[in-house]
């Protein structure tokens, strides 16, 4: 994880250099010569990281070294991100010269503070002397430059065999008889071998499976020949291919060329109906598998099969996979029989009925993984008294030094294969609950909230590609689909995987419940504590007084009682003053929806100017947000749902400027323009676009309606402004348009819209309309065309007469039209 920190301050101080000298910022003399050393320095201890990393698994004072390095690493970024928002926010302020806002002051204030010139050329000389110890340091560990493997270090790779105790094995009956029917299966229709893959993640029984199968009487029967290799990382050619020709012939190979070992491997498989087993595969590339299979291929008989193991899909797919076997966990039964089996191996009756309690509440802590009921029973076998498996129970598996070397093992092999940018989106995991469903797109919006996705145009797109890349190697299960199962949703992570990313985060990430009875344990709190969940499940539950202390806290999730909103909100003033570096807030009140925890936001959030995701969903009873709010010019993500008491405000200055989802739906109260949206051209989401009133309908010309208020409305026309569009809009108070403000809208250009909602009401009660004002709304419908790959189409509240737009018959993508109260419809259009 020290890796990709480490290279994304390196890439943030590259691009902050180019900032100073796009932007003519004059540096304090010497703090240039500093920025250069520090950047050297990286350089140079980015060339050791990949050793580092595999050997803090066994070396602790690696790892302590390891720890001061990312703290150093993210105090530098902190400080180029503050550096980096004052040049920002200098900007917003030179483009809105013609007046000064006094809701910019807060800002401007907190600069001496934060980025004072001397101080922050003081600060940078600290962070780089600090750097230069620790560079020093890593001479002490020997470490390897730009390694390339040594497996040496690496979590060690078991190398299977075809042998295995069925007597042993428990719940794979099923499983079992699935393979068999595959592998006996005759297509005659299928070109070449057939290959059968069992996918599924580190510790799930995989092997176990495929040599059950293996030795199965009736597989035994029909296979001619049975070949066990075990692949293993790296996909060795040669290797693989001697392997493979020792048990077709009984005799070592001594050839020392590939193509003569397969020429040998063709001559022998001919006419036999073979059963090759790869276990264990890793390799996603294609091209040292196609010699192998090209050979295989050519030369086996009808019936011959290949079963390959993987914890990885890709591989699966890369390998031309024909059947895909996805093997799931145990039941709690099975997992319990397995673990009472290993656990009470050699015990009296009397002795397993006295802990047999205990016990199948550690078996349901396995979750159906067999690796760890085999883990823990093997833990507990020569352990006899009640306070001995008391305290695994209360444990945490991550905190069992028996866990990190036998259960944790696989699950490295898997995290030391994810390149680094993935290592630390998959760690960042640990700050959801145990069996939280964790909602995709949400958890997209956090790592690009944390730096983890870089600071392109593409974040998005990135994030997408790294979620699929950790679902496919099985570190997410449990997926949740949308309603045309054309994508996953929601996910949950197995609960040992769980207890493996706590393990990387233990001294970064934590989850604290406060119930306002206990006394506060403080072993949560380290110095280098980065990511908090606090929970505060009654009335008398308080902030942990540990946690104004937490300075370096980068993100922060409350998840409160509605009964104690006078806690929450008395406490937010003082947190906001001390955690100034939170790079995302969540202050969400989604398991109340009737009530509300917070009234009032803060002015002070406008000195979190590291703020990148921001979530205030559910707080009915917010009525207004600061102005301050729009100070924070790094905002990527804004979520205001179900905040249905927030009121429009007169005037928001546009300093949004990075912000690209604005999620609020169900935000009653707030017009468009109350967010200050039209300088925000990266944004992406904007769930409901409210036309706002603009007084009395004056008129129809049969061109446009004639409005008061003319330059103070939040027309239509202002989504033109945002070429990004995706996802789901409703747009809502279109019978107060004109077909002008429509069409420049530009709804055809936003090509990455699936779900439009055209609402013709106006939600504000009260206003005078004149007769046949309603006229115009056919014309305004035909210049609102979608876009092609539209999928889902609401129209409400049409009034007036309407003949089909043209455009409705183009949208061939579309699965879904509703129309509701348009009333004057008569027929539908042709679908």
């Amino acid at each position: 994880m020290a890796e990709a920190i480490v290279s994304g301050v390196f890439e943030r101080l590259t691009s902050f250099s180019l900032q100073v000298a796009e932007n003519g910022v004059r540096l304090v003399v010497g703090v240039n010569e500093e920025l250069k050393k520090i950047g050297t320095t990286l350089c140079t201890i980015r060339a050791v990281l990949a050793d580092a990393e595999k050997r803090q698994v066994k070396e602790q004072a690696v790892k302590l070294w390891l720890d001061r390095l990312q703290n150093a690493a993210y105090d530098i970024e902190d400080l180029l991100d503050g550096w980096s928002t004052v040049v920002i926010r200098s900007k917003i302020e030179e483009s809105q010269s013609s007046f000064r806002l006094s809701s910019l002051q807060p800002f401007a204030n907190s600069i001496p503070r934060l980025v004072r010139r001397r101080g922050i050329a003081t600060k940078i000389k600290e962070l780089s002397e600090s750097l230069q110890v620790i560079a020093k340091e890593k001479d002490d560990f020997a470490f390897i430059v730009n390694l390339i493997r040594n497996d040496d270090i690496e979590p060690e790779r078991p190398k299977t065999t075809c042998f295995v105790d069925a007597s042993e094995i428990r719940g794979q009956d099923q499983d079992k008889n699935s393979i068999i029917s595959m592998l006996l299966s005759e297509n005659g229709q299928e070109r070449g071998v057939p290959i059968i893959s069992i996918v599924g993640m580190g510790g799930i029984g995989k092997t176990t499976l495929a040599q059950i199968v293996y030795n199965d009487r009736e597989v035994s029967a029909y296979f001619q020949k049975k070949l066990w290799v075990c692949v293993s990382d790296p996909f060795d050619e040669m290797r693989i291919a001697k392997a493979i020709l020792e048990a077709l012939t009984g005799i070592p190979s001594g050839l020392g060329e590939l193509n003569t070992v397969l020429e040998k491997i063709h001559e022998s498989i001919v006419g036999k109906k073979f059963l090759l087993v790869l276990d264990d595969v890793w390799t996603e590339d294609e091209r040292k598998w196609q010699s192998l299979k090209c050979c295989l291929k050519s030369g086996a008989p009808p019936g011959s099969k290949i079963l390959v193991t993987t914890r990885k899909e890709n591989v699966a797919t890369v390998m031309g996979c024909t059947r895909l076997f996805h093997l799931g966990k145990l039941s709690e039964e099975e997992c319990w029989s397995l673990f009472s089996q290993v656990a009470f191996s050699g015990w009296n009756h009397r002795a397993r009925q006295i802990l047999a309690d205990i016990g199948k509440k550690i078996a349901d802590k396995c979750n159906g993984l067999p690796l760890a009921a085999k883990t823990l029973g093997g833990l507990l076998r020569f352990k006899k008294s009640r306070e001995q498996w008391q305290r695994i129970l209360d444990s945490n598996m991550w905190e069992l030094d028996e866990a990190e070397t036998g259960l944790f093992s696989p699950l490295l092999l898997s995290y030391y294969d994810l390149p680094a940018p993935l290592r630390q989106c998959f760690s960042y995991c640990a700050i959801f609950p145990k069996g939280y469903k964790i909602e995709k797109d949400l958890l997209i919006k956090l790592w690009m909230a944390q730096g983890f996705l870089g600071d392109g145009n593409g974040m998005e797109i990135v994030g997408e590609e790294y979620f699929d890349n950790l679902a496919m190697r099985s570190f997410f299960q449990e997926f949740e689909t949308d309603e045309n199962d054309d994508g996953i949703i929601r996910c949950k992570m197995h609960d040992i995987v769980h207890d493996f990313a706590q393990l990387l985060r233990k001294r970064e990430c934590y989850v604290v419940a406060s119930n306002g009875i206990e006394e506060q344990r403080a072993e949560w709190y380290h110095e280098s504590a980065r990511h908090l969940r606090v929970i505060l499940d009654n009335e008398q539950a308080v902030i942990p007084s540990l946690l104004y202390n937490a300075k370096k806290l980068r993100s922060l999730l409350v998840d409160s009682c509605p009964s104690n909103s006078s806690t929450l909100n008395a406490s937010l003033p003082r947190l906001f003053d001390q955690l100034t570096c939170l790079r995302m807030l969540d202050l969400s009140n989604n398991r109340y929806r009737k009530q509300t925890s917070i009234t009032e936001l803060p002015c002070q959030i406008g000195e979190l100017i590291h703020l990148r995701y921001v979530s205030l969903e559910g707080n009915k009873g917010l009525k207004e947000l600061p102005m301050t709010l729009w100070d924070l010019c790094n905002l990527q993500t804004l979520n205001i749902r179900l905040c249905s008491s927030i009121q429009s405000s007169k005037f928001i200055p546009e300093g949004l400027i990075n912000l690209r989802h604005l999620q609020n739906a169900e935000t009653y109260g707030c017009t468009s323009k109350a967010f200050g949206l039209k300088r925000s051209i990266l944004l992406q989401t904007l769930e409901e676009f409210v036309v706002e009133p603009f007084g009395y309908l004056l008129a129809w010309d049969g061109e446009q309606i004639l409005k008061e208020s003319e330059m103070h409305r939040s027309n239509l026309c202002d989504l033109g402004t945002f070429a990004l569009l995706r996802g789901n809009l409703k747009i809502i108070g279109l019978g107060d348009v004109s077909r002008r403000d429509a069409e420049e809208a530009g709804l055809w250009k936003k090509t990455g819209l699936r779900n439009l909602t055209l609402s013709f009401n106006s939600m504000y009660k009260g206003m005078r309309v004149l007769e046949g004002a309603y006229a115009h709304e056919s014309s305004v419908l035909e210049a609102l065309q979608p876009p092609l790959y539209l999928e889902s189409l609401d129209i409400n509240r049409m009034n007036g007469p309407t003949a089909f737009p043209s455009w409705m018959v183009s949208l061939t993508m579309l699965k879904r039209v509703r129309l509701w109260a348009c009333f004057n419809w008569k027929t539908l259009p042709p679908m």
